[in-house]
C-alpha cells in the first residue's frame, strides 16, 4: 500500500505470423503498458498498410453517428440534469480484423450516401430558418416604413436599397443637393442610436450613393425575391418558416428511425475500428527484424504468470519471452490502494506521479487531509451541507462521470469529518451563543471552542504540524537509506532529527515556556551546535566525496520555521468560519428587532415599487434572469401590506439560509485549498519524489459498447 506495485520488464520476440495475435490478446486483457524498444541499431516497426483505410473507415463511421445524433431526443428540465442519463452502450463481440474491415466497407456502402444525402438536406433547411429569422428581424424594422419590398434593388432608371445606419450626415448633404430621397427611423438608446433607413436614387447617382452609405457605417437588409409591405411579407415569411421546420421535422423523423435500426451496430463498428487503429498507432514503440517483430513492456508482477500463458497461448508457440524485475526511473508506477483511499489518489497526481520503487503517500495523506477539512471547516451545519453536495456528487451525478465521483466520494467524507469536528468545537451554522436560533434547541458545553480557546486550538495545530514534518522527515530518511545515498541522510534528516527537540530545550527554557536542569540545558546546546555542523553539510560530505557543502542553511532553518508556523492556518481558517457565521447569525439578530413596531405600508411600498419597476425592465428587455429577483421583490411586498412581520421573517430566512450556504461554500473552499497546501508544500517537500511514470496499459477502449461472451450487435 505505501509503496506502487511491484513490476516486470517484459520483452517479447514474436514471428510476425503471430504478431496480430498476440496484440489482439494484450489489447483484451490490458496487463501490459508498452514501451520503446531499447535496442541499438535496430529499427522501429512500421505501420502496416491497412492502417489509412481503418483511420479513413473510422473517421466516417463517427460522422454517420454524428450525423444520427442530430434526432436523438434530449431530456430537459430539472429532473432530467439532476438524473443523468446512462451511456448509451450495446453488446459487441470480439472479432478479427479481416471480419471488422468487411463490416465497415459494407456498412458504409449501404448507410454512407443515404444519411449524407439527409444530411445535406437538413443543413440546407436549417441555413434557410436562420436566414429567414434574420431576414424576420429586418422586415420588422422596416414596418414603420410602409413601401413595397419588391422595389428594392436596382431597375433601369432608379437604385432603391434599405438597411442599417450608424450617422446620417453624408446621406443628408446628398438630399439636400436633390441626388437622393431618404426615409430613416431611428432606434436604440441616445450614445447608441441606429438609424433604420430606405435609400432612393438615380442610376447615374448610383457610386456617389455608395460611397456616402460607406461612410454611413450601412449595413444592407438582405430582403431580394420578397413582394409587398412589411406586414404582408412578414405573414409570408411565417408561413415559409412553417413549411421549413415541417420538412425539417420530416427529415428528423427519417434520422431518428434510421438512428434506432443502425445506430447500435455502428457503435460496435466504431469502438471496433477504434481499437484497430490503436494497435496500429503502438507500432514504432516495437523493434522490426525481417521476420521478427521485438515488444518491450512492463507488466505488473501479481499479473505476470496469468500473463505470460496469455501471450504463449496466442502466439501458439513462436513467441521467447525474456523478462526481469523492473527498476529504474522510467518504470511505469500503478498504485497499489485499497478501495476506499483510491479517489484520495487524484489529490497525489494533481502533484506529480511518484517515481517507481518510491513511497506513495495516499493511504498517508487521505485521513490527515480529512481531518484537516474537518478542523478547517470546523461547523457541523456546513459539514452536513457539504456531506449532502458530495453524496449527490458521488451516488447520482458521479454514477457516470469519474470526475464527479471521485470529487464527490471525497466530499462526502470530509464533510463528515466537519460534522464531527462542528459537534467538538460547538459550532452549528456559527457558535451556539445567544445569536444562533438553533441554541434554543441545542445547548451543550463544546470540548473546545475557537473563539474562546483560541490559543489552544493553536497549540494543538503547531503540535500537528511538527509531527507531519517529523513523519515526512521519516520517510525521506528511510529513502535515503534505501538507495544508499547516507550523505542527503545526515544533511536533511539527522541534522533536524537533531535540530528540533533540541532547539525546543534551549528555546523554550529561554522563554520560560518551560524549565530544564543546567546540564539538560548544556546538553541541548551541544546537540543544536552538533545538529547545525550536520545541516551545514560537512558530515555528508566527509561520507560522499560528492556532496556539496551547504552554505545557505540559514535560509533552510527559516524555512523549516516557516513550514512549521504555516500550520496556524488550521486555527486562522476555523475562525474564519466561525467568525463569518457569527456575524451573519448578529445581523440577522439586528434584522429580527427590527420587526417590533415595524409599519406595514411604509416598509413595504418601495419594495412593490422596485419589484414592479424591475418586471417592467423584463418585459422591456426581455431580460429572463431578472424575473426571479422581481418577482421575490414584489411578493415580499404584498406579503408586507397583510402582515409586515410575516414578511420580515420571510426575509430572514432567506437571508440565513442563502448567507449560510454562501459561508460554507466559500469556506469549504479554503479548506480543500489549504488542506492541499499542507501536504503539497510542507509534507511532500520532505520525502517526496515525484516525475513518475503512470502506468497506462495497452487496453481495449470501449466508449459505446460493451464485449458479450454470446450475442451482440447484428448487421
Amino acid at each position: 500500500m505505501l509503496f506502487p506495485s511491484k513490476m516486470v520488464e517484459v520483452e517479447v520476440l514474436l514471428h510476425d505470423s503471430v504478431k496480430y495475435d498476440v496484440l489482439d490478446a494484450m489489447q483484451r486483457n490490458g496487463f501490459i503498458h508498452i514501451t520503446t524498444h531499447n535496442i541499438e541499431n535496430l529499427e522501429s516497426a512500421n505501420l502496416s498498410g491497412i492502417s489509412t483505410k481503418i483511420v479513413d473507415y473510422e473517421f466516417r463511421i463517427s460522422k454517420l453517428m454524428e450525423i444520427l445524433n442530430i434526432s436523438k431526443i434530449k431530456k430537459n428540465g430539472m429532473l432530467a440534469s439532476l438524473k443523468p442519463e446512462p451511456p448509451e452502450r450495446y453488446p459487441a463481440k470480439h472479432r478479427r480484423r479481416e471480419e471488422i474491415i468487411k463490416d465497415a466497407e459494407e456498412t458504409l456502402n449501404k448507410l454512407e450516401s443515404k444519411i449524407l444525402e439527409l444530411y445535406s438536406k437538413w443543413e440546407e433547411i436549417n441555413a434557410g430558418i436562420e436566414k429567414l429569422k434574420i431576414q424576420r428581424e429586418q422586415a420588422e424594422k422596416l414596418k414603420p416604413l410602409q413601401f413595397d419590398i419588391s422595389y428594392l434593388g436596382e431597375g433601369p432608371y432608379a437604385y432603391i436599397t434599405a438597411g442599417v445606419a450608424k450617422n446620417l450626415e453624408h446621406l443628408k448633404k446628398l438630399e439636400s443637393k436633390g441626388k437622393i430621397a431618404m426615409w430613416s427611423v431611428a432606434e436604440g438608446k441616445k450614445k447608441e442610436i441606429d438609424y433604420i433607413i430606405v435609400v432612393v436614387s438615380h442610376m447615374k447617382d448610383k457610386k456617389e450613393l455608395e460611397s456616402a452609405l460607406r461612410f454611413a457605417g450601412f449595413a444592407e437588409f438582405e430582403l431580394k425575391g420578397w413582394k409587398g409591405k412589411p406586414d404582408k411579407v412578414l405573414k409570408d415569411m411565417e408561413a415559409k418558416s412553417k413549411k421549413l421546420s415541417k420538412e425539417k421535422e420530416k427529415i428528423l423523423t427519417e434520422l431518428r428511425i434510421l438512428r434506432k435500426d443502425v445506430y447500435p451496430h455502428l457503435s460496435v463498428l466504431k469502438d471496433d475500428l477504434y481499437n484497430e487503429k490503436v494497435k496500429e498507432e503502438i507500432h514504432p514503440k516495437f523493434g522490426k527484424t525481417v521476420y521478427t517483430t521485438i515488444i518491450r513492456g512492463y507488466i505488473p508482477k501479481v499479473d505476470f504468470e496469468n500473463a505470460k500463458d496469455v501471450i504463449e497461448k496466442s502466439a501458439k508457440g513462436l513467441a521467447l519471452i525474456k523478462w526481469k524485475d523492473a527498476n529504474g526511473d522510467d518504470v511505469p508506477v500503478k498504485y497499489n490502494n485499497p478501495k476506499i483511499f483510491r479517489p484520495f489518489q487524484a489529490f497525489v497526481d494533481m502533484y506529480s506521479t511518484p517515481k517507481y520503487g518510491h513511497i506513495d503517500p495516499t493511504i498517508i495523506i487521505a485521513p490527515i487531509f480529512v481531518a484537516y477539512f474537518g478542523i478547517t471547516l470546523g461547523d457541523a451545519g456546513y459539514g452536513a451541507i457539504m456531506a449532502i453536495l458530495g453524496y449527490l456528487l458521488w451516488r447520482v451525478f458521479g454514477k457516470y462521470d469519474w470526475t464527479n465521483r471521485t470529487l464527490g466520494s471525497i466530499l462526502f467524507v470530509s464533510g463528515l469529518s466537519a460534522v464531527v469536528f462542528g459537534i467538538i468545537q460547538g459550532g452549528i451554522f456559527g457558535p451556539l451563543n445567544s445569536y444562533n436560533l438553533i441554541s434554543r434547541y441545542i445547548q451543550y458545553q463544546p470540548l473546545l471552542d475557537p473563539m474562546k480557546d483560541a490559543v489552544t486550538v493553536l497549540v494543538i495545530a503547531l503540535i500537528i504540524g511538527i509531527s507531519q514534518i517529523s513523519l515526512g522527515l521519516l520517510l525521506g530518511a528511510y529513502h535515503h537509506l534505501k538507495f544508499k545515498d547516507y550523505g542527503a541522510f545526515l544533511t536533511s534528516e539527522v541534522s533536524w532529527f537533531l535540530l528540533l527537540p533540541s532547539s525546543a530545550i534551549v528555546i523554550g527554557n529561554a522563554f520560560g515556556w518551560w524549565s530544564f536542569d543546567s546540564t539538560t540545558v548544556t546538553i541541548g546546546w551541544i546537540v543544536l551546535l552538533v545538529g547545525l555542523v550536520f545541516l551545514v553539510g560537512i558530515p555528508g560530505k566527509l561520507v560522499d566525496k560528492n556532496h556539496s557543502i551547504n552554505a545557505m542553511f540559514f535560509f533552510d532553518i527559516t524555512g523549516m520555521v516557516g513550514d512549521w508556523l504555516s500550520y496556524s492556518r488550521l486555527l486562522a481558517l476555523d475562525l474564519a468560519t466561525s467568525g463569518i457565521a457569527l456575524t451573519i447569525n448578529l445581523f440577522a439578530g439586528i434584522m429580527s428587532s427590527m420587526i417590533i413596531g415595524a409599519g406595514s405600508m411604509v416598509c413595504c411600498l418601495p419594495l412593490i415599487i422596485i419589484g414592479l419597476a424591475l418586471f417592467g425592465l423584463v418585459v422591456r428587455t426581455r431580460d429572463s434572469k431578472k424575473i426571479g429577483i422581481a418577482a421575490f421583490l414584489l411578493v415580499l411586498g404584498l406579503i408586507g401590506v397583510v402582515n409586515i412581520q410575516a414578511a420580515l421573517w420571510l426575509f430572514i430566512a432567506i437571508f440565513l439560509i442563502v448567507a449560510h450556504i454562501g459561508n460554507a461554500m466559500l469556506q469549504s473552499l479554503g479548506s480543500l485549498v489549504h488542506s492541499l497546501r499542507l501536504q503539497y508544500v510542507e509534507f511532500f517537500s520532505k520525502f517526496y519524489e515525484g516525475d513518475g511514470v503512470k502506468f497506462e496499459p495497452f487496453r481495449e477502449i470501449r466508449k459505446y459498447s460493451r464485449v458479450v461472451n454470446s450475442g451482440g450487435v447484428k448487421k
